[in-house]
């Protein structure tokens, strides 16, 4: 539950009402969606690949995990503007979980799901970590964000 703090301090759950009643802090974790930014920088001239690869191996994953309802929403974007330096982001994936522990893969059967959906879509394990593992050689950096929605 720990690892949970940060998510559920940012979705609103009351410290104090966390900690005095196990329950409560559960009951908060379960129905309080998390939304989480995903932000790529991509090697010059690699976006293509990246993208294409991403298209094939993730999100089909992403897109049935939407359909068992454990994702509420999800979206990618690009800067308008090119951007300089290391705040440079090429890409970025908006995913809303629809709880923490979704968010995190804890205790929700999230992470049961996502290995039983690759076996399903990809029967051919080595070939899918091969192109994952050429997808992630395309990334000069990657950072997720924890954001706070009205």
């Amino acid at each position: 539950m720990k690892a949970l703090w940060p998510l559920l301090l940012l979705a609103g759950a009351a410290p104090s009402a966390a900690v005095s009643a196990e329950p409560a802090v559960k009951m908060a974790v379960a129905t309080t969606s998390v939304t989480v930014e995903y932000y790529y920088r991509i090697r010059w001239g690699a976006m293509d690949e990246f993208k294409a690869l991403y298209a094939k191996n993730h999100q089909p994953i992403l897109d049935e995990l939407k359909k068992q309802g454990y994702i509420t929403a999800i979206s990618a974007t690009t800067p308008y503007n090119h951007m300089a330096g290391e705040e440079r982001w090429d890409w970025r994936v908006t995913i809303t979980y629809r709880s923490a522990e979704d968010a995190v893969g804890e205790g929700t059967g999230y992470t049961k799901a996502v290995e039983t959906i690759g076996a399903k879509l990809f029967p051919d394990l080595a070939k899918f970590k091969a192109e994952e593992a050429k997808r992630f050689s395309l990334m000069d950096e990657h950072w997720d964000v924890i954001v706070i929605t009205d």
